[in-house]
């Protein structure tokens, strides 16, 4: 059930390498345009420039490689999951999941609109720690009778 593996980008030199080449993926090179609007299957998803340096800033991780697969993820989610934070909010946790060695976490917070907080690459394990609170969206369905693992999409 996992989706056909999506090309990384080349990892940027630099944190602002790495704002720049996120920005241009999304279709923000243009310094003046400050978010651009992604369609999920739950609705719009505003993905801020000003969010882009949190995404990247971890330069060990070289988030900005993944941005291909985390608009994927977003646009075509395995498990999208409604999650309650310890400071009283709720995010969705949108994950996707590949024929790769890495899946995707992408983070949309929900205090002000639904607005891409993060994303970060895993392996499937790590991923599955991630899969609480409340699922609100699966793009797989098992049919009764059928042992698990079986499923029709």
């Amino acid at each position: 059930m996992r989706a056909q593996a999506i090309d990384e980008v080349a990892a940027a030199g630099t944190h602002e390498g790495a704002i720049e080449r996120v920005a241009h993926h999304l279709g923000l090179s243009n310094s003046s345009s400050a978010f651009v609007v992604i369609n999920t299957p739950l609705g719009d998803v505003q993905i801020r420039r000003s969010c882009i340096h949190h995404i990247v800033e971890k330069r060990q991780d070289a988030r900005e490689r993944y941005i291909q697969v985390a608009v994927d993820t977003l646009t075509g989610p395995f498990e999208v999951w409604s999650v309650a934070y310890t400071n009283d909010t709720h995010r969705l946790a949108f994950i996707g999941v590949y024929e790769a060695k890495r899946q995707m976490l992408a983070i949309v917070t929900l205090e002000s609109g639904k607005i891409l907080w993060n994303f970060m690459q895993c392996d499937a394990k790590a991923l599955n720690k991630h899969r609480h609170g409340e699922l609100l969206y699966k793009r797989y369905e098992f049919l009764p009778g059928k042992e698990k693992g079986h499923c029709h999409q």
